[in-house]
């Protein structure tokens, strides 16, 4: 039975109901632009909590999101990331690291600090697991999780985390022969022991082995141990963002594997392996295994996520039907293209040039490229909505993270020219809105959403928050929108 909050929710024009679905909430929020912007370097300083240039880094790693403070919106989920999340603060390290290179640093440390030790279920933590979200257990939005979700903390909930840690780890080391020395710098783990970053990054690595292990197929997967963990561990964490294409939600019974994440698991590896070679850690056998898994679990992303339909893409993923037997989740996202920012398809092969081919010409579709940039899920899935969290929306660092992998293969004019153009529609968000917003819609024109949406979906029994407000000033937004004006 739907709890209705208004007696007859006003629903948007144009807004979208799927077969089993029931508006139950409709709550309008007011959004000017402000008259003036905050520049990027302003906000950076303000989510490191820094008062200039010199003190980025100094502080650890960025929050999440802020409110604008120009003018904030009387959205009352703005605040709600205030804290420090692993996967965030680790994509703006390595999007600023040639800039910031102290940012990276702390980031590094911190998370080393919070690097799991232990199996504890509540937590979602694992020995060499980054967390995902760091409160302090006294922080009220921790406590209404604690109490509504059993979570513990800090709550190590994400998959993507740990590979992004040892990449990041590796491209700071790379800024300077100097910085492989930060290797040996030594920290005090969770646990009080005295560790070195190098114990941080084996650890790393052997948290991705072990899932490879652990999966039938060879593969890095999630499964949330909690009743009431997140779902999807990645950074499309929408309940309903992993689904088949006739809409059918993704089985959460068995493991789940996203292809990007398979993809800088694969770049973690070769990475890590490079750092195993130095005289510090100087574990060669080992560097010699890393690069085998690595070209192995390099075969599995191309025979196992690819498919020919609509002219070729990588799937989001793969789940399992009620026998354990793999599936693909075949529906057209923006995760195809975070696999050209990846080593993976570094190849002149004839077969890998068709698929990068392939790929470029699903982003430059008119189901795939919104005038804000490349959407989250292409507009002829059954889950689309333009203002939908992951299902429609365009985040502006995901289109930046495309922009930078369609760079890596610019020697092609056509790969050139599209990376320019994509950094162009999301710098043309920032001017419209005068925001660095979390996401904007999916539509024909820069817009964000000024709704929040309940529906009840009837064929699975639960609810479905499909719209919401974004935060006004998010880390990620920030870090895109200085890197595509410096690179």
């Amino acid at each position: 039975m739907v709890d209705y909050v208004n007696k007859k929710p006003k629903v948007p024009e144009n807004f979208k109901l799927l077969d089993g679905e029931e508006v139950c909430r409709v709550h309008s929020f007011k959004f000017t632009p402000p008259k003036l912007r905050q520049s990027g370097l302003s906000e950076i300083h303000r989510l490191t909590s820094s008062f200039d240039e010199s003190g980025v880094g100094k502080n650890g790693p960025v929050i999440a999101a802020l409110p604008s403070e120009l003018q904030p919106s009387a959205y009352d989920g703005q605040g709600l990331y205030n804290v420090v999340f692993g996967r965030d603060s680790l994509r703006v390290a390595i999007d600023l690291n040639k800039h910031y290179p102290k940012l990276t640093r702390a980031t590094l440390i911190r998370l080393a600090e919070l690097q799991g030790t232990k199996y504890n279920t509540s937590r979602e933590e694992e020995p060499g697991r980054i967390p995902h979200e760091i409160r302090n257990a006294t922080d009220p939005i921790a406590i209404k999780l604690t109490k509504e979700r059993g979570w513990g903390w800090p709550y190590y909930g994400s998959v993507d985390a740990t590979p992004e840690f040892v990449r990041t780890l590796s491209a700071y080391c790379k800024l300077s022969n100097k910085n492989v020395e930060f290797l040996s710098h030594e920290y005090t783990d969770k646990d009080g022991k005295k560790q070195t970053i190098a114990n941080a990054l084996i650890r790393a690595v052997d948290w991705i082995l072990m899932h490879i292990k652990n999966s039938p197929d060879g593969l890095v997967e999630f499964k949330s141990v909690l009743k009431f963990g997140i779902e999807n561990q990645v950074w499309k964490d929408s309940w309903d963002s992993y689904h088949h294409s006739d809409g059918t939600i993704a089985n959460h019974d068995y493991g789940i594997a996203p292809i990007e994440v398979q993809a800088v698991s694969h770049d973690a590896l070769l990475n890590a392996a490079d750092l195993y070679d130095t005289a510090i850690i100087n574990k060669h056998d080992e560097a010699k295994r890393l690069r085998q898994q690595a070209k192995l679990l390099s075969r599995k992303i191309i025979d196992i996520f690819w498919t020919e339909d609509k002219g070729g893409y990588f799937v989001i993923g793969t789940d399992r039907d009620s026998g354990g037997n793999l599936r693909q989740l075949k529906i057209r996202t923006s995760n195809m293209g975070h696999i050209l920012n990846s080593s993976v398809l570094d190849s002149d092969d004839k077969e890998i040039n068709r698929k990068k081919m392939a790929i470029l010409k699903q982003l430059k579709s008119k189901e795939m490229l919104s005038i804000s940039g490349v959407r989250t899920l292409a507009s002829d899935e059954i889950r689309f909505r333009e203002g939908a969290y992951h299902n429609g929306s365009v985040w502006i660092w995901d289109t930046y993270h495309i922009a930078k992998g369609v760079r890596r293969h610019e020697k092609n004019p056509e790969f050139k020219d599209f990376a320019n153009d994509l950094e162009s529609r999301i710098l043309n968000v920032i001017n419209k809105t005068g925001i660095f917003p979390e996401y904007v819609r999916g539509g024909n024109e820069i817009a964000i959403n000024t709704c929040t949406i309940d529906v009840f979906d009837h064929k699975v029994n639960r609810y479905n928050r499909v719209e919401q407000p974004p935060q006004e000033v998010q880390a990620w937004t920030v870090a895109a929108i200085l890197a595509s004006r410096w690179h």
